[in-house]
């Protein structure tokens, strides 16, 4: 157990802008509610991107397309939340053919940091659909990328606790900077942890555990908890802290040989036990610079 650090970012870096693209039918509510929450980030802004599909030799009159931005608009208004909670994110309508490439304009026009897409399971409605989408846009090196996964898919994530995993590599400070982000938002308890192996080669694991300190002492966050975990297998080492936490994230470690991976095997069948929602961060390419930090954390921008 390592003692409670603060945390605390630079000031330098973009206000963050969040964009949630949603296709109808899809489980969209936990992916609506953390873009919502990012959005919510000092200075911060962001948009909940309806595409509204148009099939191939269908929808082309201008009555059918009026239509489906009717249906469109009345699926969003029945993923609003309940309660007193004010939806941060501003709602957009686009006709498309192509998903993908309507994502990637409506990024180059908001000028969006933080992309937030659906990770579907194998119960998921659409999976394939979404699957296929999101490879497509992994390929954009240009932007972070948070893939949202839970099983209560009617049901925004509100989370008491999270746990943020932290080893190292590009990822390492865009998932700490996530992860301070949503607790500020949701007034959550933060856990960072470090997952340690002896497995791997003892110079890895001193860079990894030096980059963690370090990614500690610049957070600087108040009440935050932070623990060193001790175990040959990083994924079950995960899956054990996740016990009793409301939100887990973690950080992808993508192999140039497999782009399409997000993460190894092994993580990705613990991932399937979690009972708890999951975010997983893709960072852009050259994340781990200062200058590249995605999210505000305390009212500094990360």
């Amino acid at each position: 157990m390592i003692p409670t650090s603060r945390v605390h970012f630079s000031s330098l870096g973009t206000r963050p802008r969040v964009l949630v693209p949603v296709l109808m039918g899809q489980m969209a509510r936990p992916a609506i509610s953390i873009g919502d929450a990012l959005a919510s980030a000092p200075g911060g802004s962001g948009s909940l991107l309806g595409l509204v599909e148009i099939r191939a030799g269908r929808d082309t009159e201008v009555f059918a397309q009026e239509q489906r931005r009717r249906d469109m608009l009345r699926w969003i208004a029945g993923l609003e939340y309940g309660g007193d909670v004010r939806r941060r994110l501003s709602v957009t309508l686009r006709m498309t053919a192509n998903a993908a490439s309507s994502i990637r304009d409506a990024i180059a026009e908001s000028e969006t940091t933080s992309l937030v897409l659906e990770w579907p399971s194998v119960a998921s409605p659409r999976r394939h659909g979404l699957s296929d989408l999101f490879r497509q846009l992994l390929s954009d090196k240009g932007i972070n990328i948070a893939l949202v996964r839970s099983s209560a898919s009617q049901e925004a994530i509100a989370p008491r606790s999270i746990m943020a995993s932290i080893r190292g590599g590009a990822s390492a400070r865009v998932v700490a900077a996530t992860a301070a982000a949503l607790a500020d938002a949701y007034g959550s308890a933060l856990t960072l942890v470090h997952i340690r192996t002896e497995l791997q080669h003892p110079d890895r694991s001193r860079r990894e555990w030096e980059s963690f300190e370090q990614i500690v002492e610049e957070l600087q966050r108040p009440a935050t908890n932070v623990r060193l975990h001790y175990h040959d297998d990083p994924a079950a080492g995960i899956l054990e802290e996740a016990v009793g936490h409301d939100l887990v994230i973690i950080g992808s470690r993508l192999n140039p040989r497999n782009p399409n991976a997000l993460v190894g095997r092994q993580l990705l069948r613990a991932v399937r036990q979690l009972h708890c929602p999951l975010v997983l961060v893709r960072a852009k390419h050259g994340a781990g610079s200062d200058s590249s930090r995605p999210f505000a954390a305390n009212g500094h921008h990360a």
